[in-house]
């Protein structure tokens, strides 16, 4: 904590940081966790989160509100995305080299959707449908909630959900591509 305070300049950011990263710093391990599933990446991503934070305290004006929760969970969000996709690309392996499993138990294959298709859907999104989607389904935001956070009126966050699951099936569909 004594190096984040290092690098902000007034008492008043000062405690404003201090407030944040007491009352937040377990959601945003949460945050990134979620996409990392891995204890020491989520935690650097965080480490990340605040030094970003800190070179944009001016942007935010009350540390009690959703707003600012929201806002403090899509930067680590971003950053723990960031460190999936440089994961991924160092620890690429040729799969045609190992032979597929098939088990006779389980749903049909064919009706499940990999979730490693479906993050690299999300992370092909745009940011603000990406966003949105992972705001209400992955922390289980409500619509006004959402609203609240991304300074939108109800109907509009209902139509960037809505075009966001369109946008998203779209490329889940084409899969190949994904």
């Amino acid at each position: 904590m004594l190096l984040y305070l290092a690098l902000i300049d007034t008492e008043e950011e000062k405690r404003k940081f201090v407030y944040l990263y007491e009352n937040y710093r377990q959601t945003m391990y949460y945050a990134a966790y979620q996409i990392l599933k891995n204890a020491h990446s989520a935690e650097d991503a965080v480490h990340q989160a605040f030094l970003r934070v800190i070179d944009h305290m001016d942007q935010i004006d009350e540390t009690n509100v959703s707003k600012t929760k929201g806002f403090l969970v899509v930067i680590t969000q971003h950053i723990a995305i960031d460190h999936y996709r440089r994961r991924k690309r160092e620890y690429l392996t040729d799969f045609t080299e190992q032979e597929p499993i098939v088990t006779e138990t389980g749903p049909d294959p064919a009706s499940c959707v990999d979730t490693d298709l479906i993050v690299q859907a999300l992370l092909k999104l745009p940011v603000d449908d990406s966003a949105v989607l992972r705001l209400k389904y992955a922390h289980g935001y409500s619509g006004a909630e959402i609203a609240a956070i991304l300074d939108l009126t109800e109907a509009a966050v209902r139509k960037r959900i809505s075009r966001a699951k369109k946008r998203l099936a779209k490329l889940l569909a084409e899969g190949d591509d994904v």
